[in-house]
């Protein structure tokens, strides 16, 4: 198995969770780090997730997943997960 990106598990539980808590930006750089990418304004956070088998002449994807976080007053408001398989 080879990962690449933020763990599957801190993805779930910022996900299952963003509703009942109300996560900072630094709370979210806590649990999942920093983000693949930031717009200006610092409202969204796009991080990325896969997951491959096999050996490196013949990996096949498991999941390829994109997640979109979104902030208003520092506060996790939205999250939007996209597979990209």
């Amino acid at each position: 198995m080879y990962f690449s990106g933020i763990s599957e598990n801190s993805m779930h539980e910022i996900k299952e969770n963003f509703q009942k808590i109300n996560y900072s930006k630094d709370d979210v750089l806590a649990i999942i780090g920093p983000p693949l990418i930031k717009e200006n304004s610092d409202n969204l956070w796009i991080y990325r997730t896969d997951k491959k088998t096999g050996i490196a002449a013949f990996k096949q994807t498991v999941y390829n997943k994109t997640l979109k976080l979104k902030f208003e007053n520092n506060i996790l408001r939205s999250v939007e997960e996209i597979n990209l398989n």
